[in-house]
């Protein structure tokens, strides 16, 4: 062959091997402007060229070229390395196969102008017939349909532009209508391929996705149907987003000012036209009930595709509201009466979607029946009123969103109140007149107001509850007062009937305030209530010493005589040497009260401790609640294994704890009495005339005086009187000098004219008494109503008795092996220093786990703190400011009944000292009687409380034990509010983690389902991508496992697979014959 020959050959192989390279744009249309003019110079080639062309290739060129064809026809390369194995006729037989196949399609696009840039060129032409481009996008639809993925790829984004393009256009002309259809379908043969859908669905909006849910008009069933299809496939292409830009697509198309807004209602619309239609008399439609079937499969898609399940309902009630709730049972009469089964399939598929998301949404509510059919009167007048109207759905879309209200029992009533003020903005609209129903928004004035809700709330909630806290402790005081009451009468009545005479005490109870405790080496005197000393037994001997040995007997003596009767045995006799015999052991003292060892428990490895102080059993008393307490029945495996892995602890080095400091000693300001010098007591009079006084005349405030005018006299004035007042010698000198008739000062001649008031001091000290009475009342009476009940509910909480119960035992357990096992008591003290011991983890204490076997075993017991309820009160009691205080009314309560028996005859006719002060004295007496009887009972219920658990009420004073039981309440209600956190947010954690791993499970399913459909992200382009998403659509495959459930059938592969996609593409309307070297070609290379 000559060089020109095989310079030839090499271009027509060039040109049959490789793909097509883009042409530079040229004007190669004919005259007339239909077709364009061929200019391919091996339009007339001759086919026995190829034979001769294959045979002279070498092994290497052959295997390039045949790779280079299994590249083309997108041959997996699982499938490819089988064929490469074949023998090298086989090669060049499939070799002419191809190259007969390609030479017939080169004629065949030469012959009719089906170029990729030749269809550009076309459409870009702006004075082009509708007929004329109706009958090019025909065409290029056909040649999308039929030529392989290279020939798309050159088509390109520009040809896709030119598609979108040209849709726009016949969205504004009429005479486009079946131009818009066949531009859908070209669309859908660009997409059917992964590189189609990339382009498409890139990271930004494509035109054509709009464009495409633009063309969602029933009116053009046809257009409409195709539309669906893309856009249901698009929504299965999570990895581009697809679902999120088909919705976005369909909101925006709905957002025209020629469209309703609703954004569903033409896809709602879109089932029932073709019933309507045949209902009207009308011809069915082309579309066959296929636009009814291909919408609901778009409905199912939409309403299905999300995981969220709040949003899935959210779509579901909007398509509701579109007009498919008033229409769902002639729904169901078209799927019934059309008698297919895809239909019918997926109407399954929609009921049986809504009623499991149904099913999972009730299922959120625990412990809670949706009873629809128990309603008010007021629901069935509302539903009476909206029943079988256009405002039904809204109505039921209403109760759905309030169902989602969260369960909460602050925030559900301000919630409420909320809905209820946004209704009434809304049916009582500010302007007189309807709102805009266009406009989808509404300006409601909600600041601050559901916050405002809950705090008012909360504030009629605490003030009620501060409202019934004042009357029970009004009826507390009462009763304490009654109790006190009767027990002083019960005593007379003692008296009485013992003496038969009726004594009449004015003497206030003695109330006995114990002693300070005597230093080393002092005794108490005489007279002081302890016995005398001439009768006190000696001391015993120290410990570890015993009495003097008596000495040997004379030689010659008789033995010694016996003891006498009531002293002990006579001492052993002493050994050689002088030295005594050594002592006898010990033996056990017996338990008291009946108390029995307690159990020794065996515990594994160390644990840490309970550093309680146990008390010693001897110093219980019977009454003790340690003697009746029986720890070790509360104990379980649980709770001990529990406390063991809890609490383990592993040798450590000790760090020595440094000392504490000291607190700083506090020196209190010691109050020094003024001697004031008689120019300091005048400045100090004058201030006081010159304040409160100085609209009054020096007789007019002698005369309130002695009337014991309380009006003008405040309890300020008379404590600066009784302060400022000169000593009596002074007031005696101011006096004579008055009488004198000598020129006074001011301040002197005020000192001068009240001093004319006998017992002037003790009357002003007896009225500033009476003033302030109310007040030492109303701080010494509640105190000590606290204090009484306190002590009464500290006896008697059964609840807080176990808990000490399971304390000790926790304890004894942990204290195995150490000097404070085997107790049968502990301080009290002890109990806030159990958050002082921490678990091995050092995250929780002693006590969270004490709040976790209580709430877990004695549930009862976790509110142990309401019958504790005084003790937050108590624990601000100090005893000695009571007895103080009750020592002051007593002392100005004897000088008052000392006043008043000195001034029984009055001064003047002003002075109404006896029968003003007689009258408040009478009425003091009584109450004080009853402070002092209700004070003798708090200190011994106190006493009884300390004998009850086994403590020194001298060293551990009211205050101070109020306060640890106090801070042992609070820290056991956070330490279960810690537990109960910490459960939340482990089971968060959990639900998170099953969330998780359900996400991940249904993640690799879809992953799984999407690659059997197609691998978006594959380095080679796929085909026939969209025939596979709209029959995964069809079947229901593309719905999830719920439908997998339902043992759908298998999805074809193979060969069924292809055969499948050949009858796709032979309904578009492509004669095959010209293209069966092509199939012979790939049927053959499938089949091997």
């Amino acid at each position: 062959m000559s060089k020109h020959d095989r310079t030839k050959s090499g271009g027509f192989l060039d040109t049959l091997f490789t793909r097509s390279a883009k042409r530079g744009h040229r004007n190669n249309y004919s005259a007339n402007g239909t077709r364009p003019v061929s200019t391919n110079e091996n339009d007339n080639i001759d086919m026995q060229d190829i034979e001769i062309l294959v045979l002279r290739l070498t092994v290497e060129e052959v295997n390039q070229r045949f790779l280079e064809i299994l590249e083309d026809m997108n041959i997996p390369k699982d499938k490819r390395d089988p064929l490469m194995r074949k023998n090298l006729d086989e090669k060049r037989d499939m070799l002419r196969m191809h190259l007969k196949g390609k030479a017939q399609s080169e004629h065949r696009s030469n012959s009719r102008f089906e170029k990729p840039r030749d269809y550009i060129d076309y459409l870009k032409e702006a004075d082009r017939s509708p007929t004329k481009i109706y009958q090019c996008v025909e065409s290029l639809r056909v040649a999308l349909t039929s030529n392989p993925i290279s020939w798309i790829k050159e088509f390109g984004e520009a040809g896709i532009d030119e598609i979108v393009n040209l849709l726009r256009e016949s969205k504004r002309r009429r005479e486009y209508e079946k131009i818009e259809y066949e531009c859908i379908r070209c669309l859908k043969a660009v997409v059917n391929n992964t590189w189609g859908l990339n382009v498409i669905l890139r990271p930004d909006q494509h035109a054509a996705v709009l464009l495409l849910a633009q063309c969602l008009d029933p009116n053009k069933p046809q257009t409409m149907c195709e539309a669906v299809k893309l856009l249901a496939g698009f929504c299965l292409i999570q990895e581009r987003n697809g679902y999120d830009k088909v919705l976005r697509a369909v909101t925006n198309a709905a957002a025209t000012p020629d469209k309703s807004g609703e954004r569903f209602k033409t896809i709602v619309e879109a089932l029932f036209v073709e019933h309507e239609m045949e209902e009207k008399g009308h011809r069915k439609t082309e579309t066959k009930g296929e636009l009814c079937y291909h919408t609901l499969i778009f409905i199912n898609t939409l309403t299905n595709t999300p995981t969220d399940l709040n949003f899935r309902l959210h779509l579901r009630c909007e398509m509701m509201r579109s007009g498919l709730y008033d229409r769902l049972e002639l729904l169901a009469k078209i799927v019934q009466q059309a008698q297919d089964q895809r239909l019918e399939n997926h109407f399954k598929i929609f009921n049986s979607f809504r009623e499991e998301d149904f099913e999972e949404f009730s299922s959120r509510f625990d412990h809670v029946r949706l009873e629809i059919d128990d309603v008010n009167d007021c629901f069935e007048l509302l539903k009476n009123l909206v029943v079988d109207t256009s405002a039904e759905p809204y109505f039921l879309s209403i109760l759905q969103h309030m169902l989602f209200i969260r369960d909460d029992h602050v925030y559900r009533p301000a919630y409420y109140k909320l809905i209820e003020e946004c209704v009434s903005q809304i049916v009582l609209h500010k302007s007189g007149v309807d709102p805009n129903f266009k406009s989808r928004d509404f300006h409601i004035d909600t600041s601050v107001l559901l916050d405002d809700l809950v705090e008012r709330n909360k504030a009629m909630e605490t003030k009620r509850v501060e409202e019934y806290e004042k009357k029970l402790e009004e009826l507390q005081m009462a009763r304490q007062e009654a109790e006190a009451e009767a027990a002083h009468l019960k005593e007379k009545l003692k008296e009485i009937e013992a003496t038969g005479v009726v004594v009449k005490t004015n003497k206030l109870p003695q109330i006995t305030i114990p002693p300070p405790p005597l230093m080393p080496g002092m005794t108490r005197p005489l007279g002081s209530g302890s016995a005398p000393v001439g009768n006190a037994p000696p001391p015993p001997p120290m410990p570890g010493m015993m009495g003097a040995p008596r000495p040997p007997p004379m030689p010659g003596a008789g033995p010694p005589p016996p003891p006498m009767p009531g002293m002990g045995p006579m001492p052993p006799p002493m050994m050689p040497g002088g030295m005594m015999p050594p002592p006898a052991p010990k033996l056990p003292e017996p338990l008291p009260h009946g108390l029995k060892p307690k159990k020794k428990w065996d515990v594994d490895g160390p644990m840490k401790r309970a550093n309680w102080k146990a008390i010693i059993p001897h110093k219980m008393s019977e009454k003790s609640f340690w003697v009746r307490v029986h720890e070790d029945k509360l104990a379980s495996d649980d709770i001990l294994t529990g406390l063991a892995s809890k609490f383990s602890s592993k040798p450590v080095k000790r760090i020595a704890e440094k000392d504490l400091p000291d607190r700083p000693t506090t020196t209190k300001k010691s109050v020094v009495d003024l001697r004031v010098l008689d120019g300091k007591a005048a400045q100090n009079l004058s201030i006081l005339l010159g304040g409160s006084l100085k609209h009054l005349s020096y007789d007019q405030i002698k005369v309130y005086l002695l009337r014991c005018d309380m009006s003008m006299l405040n309890a300020s004035i008379l404590q600066q009187l009784i302060q400022y007042l000169p000593p009596p010698d002074q007031l005696k000198k101011l006096q004579e000098l008055k009488a004198s008739g000598e020129e006074l000062s001011g301040a002197e001649k005020f000192a001068a004219t009240i001093a004319d008031v006998k017992r002037l001091g003790a009357r002003l000290q007896s009225l500033s008494f009476r003033l302030n009475f109310p007040d030492l009342v109303s701080d010494v009476k509640p105190d000590i109503v606290s204090a009484t009940a306190a002590c009464e509910e500290m006896k008697t909480s059964r609840k807080f008795a176990k808990i000490l119960e399971l304390i000790l035992l926790l304890g004894n357990y942990m204290n195995t092996g150490s000097k404070n096992e085997a107790a049968f008591g502990f301080e009290i003290s002890f109990l806030p220093k159990l958050t002082n011991t921490k678990d091995f983890e050092n995250k929780q204490t002693l006590l969270h786990y004490i709040a976790e076997v209580v709430e877990a075993k004695f549930p009862e017991c976790l509110t142990f703190y309401e019958d504790l309820s005084h003790v937050d009160k108590a624990s601000r009691v100090s005893l000695d400011n009571i007895q103080k205080t009750m020592r002051q009314m007593n002392a100005s309560l004897k000088n008052l009944e000392s006043d008043l028996n000195n001034n029984k005859i009055p001064q003047s006719p002003d002075d109404k000292f006896i029968e003003v002060m007689g009258k408040f004295s009478t009425e003091c007496r009584q109450q004080v009687e009853v402070l002092g009887r209700m004070q003798v009972q708090m200190e011994n219920l106190y006493k009884d409380l300390a004998e009850y658990y086994a403590f020194d009420q001298n060293k551990y004073t009211l205050e101070e034990f109020f306060t640890d039981i106090k801070t042992f309440k609070d820290a056991f209600v956070q330490a279960h509010q810690d537990n109960l956190k910490i459960r939340e947010n482990e089971e968060k954690a959990r639900r998170a983690r099953e969330s998780r791993e359900q996400q991940q499970k249904d993640l690799q399913e879809r992953n799984q389902r999407k690659l059997a459909l197609v691998d978006i992200d594959a380095a080679q382009t796929q085909e026939g991508v969209m025939d596979s998403l709209l029959e995964a659509l069809q079947t229901g495959s593309a719905f999830g496992n719920r439908d997998q459930r339902r043992k759908r059938g298998a999805r074809p592969t193979g060969a069924d697979r292809r055969a499948q996609l050949s009858r796709s593409r032979s309904r578009t309307g492509i004669t095959a014959a010209s293209f069966s070297s092509r199939e012979m070609l790939a049927n053959e290379l499938l089949a091997a």
